[in-house]
């Protein structure tokens, strides 16, 4: 079984517990980005869902205008949200 195989195996009993995995779950969905999953829930683990409702939002807003990947854009403005927060 392929890497991709076991995460996809591991997701089909997936319930989200709290609001934010359930955000988690939709914003792997949105973006195209299930095989990276984990991170989402470990990104849901450590932010509210606001948090990462607003994440998401933004990393669309940056995707127009770039067109990065939105997925990489997500993480990108979680990572400048943590590093607004430590200062």
């Amino acid at each position: 079984m392929s890497i991709l195989e076991h995460v996809e195996a591991s997701l089909a009993g997936f319930r989200p517990r709290t609001q934010a995995e359930f955000a988690a779950l939709q914003l792997a969905r949105r973006f195209d980005d299930l095989h990276r999953f984990p991170r989402y829930l470990a990104a849901a683990r450590i932010h509210s869902k606001p948090t990462l409702i607003e994440a998401g939002r933004t990393a669309l807003l940056r995707h127009e205008l770039n067109r990065a990947p939105c997925a990489e854009l997500f993480f990108e403005v979680l990572a400048e949200q943590e590093r607004k927060e430590a200062a």
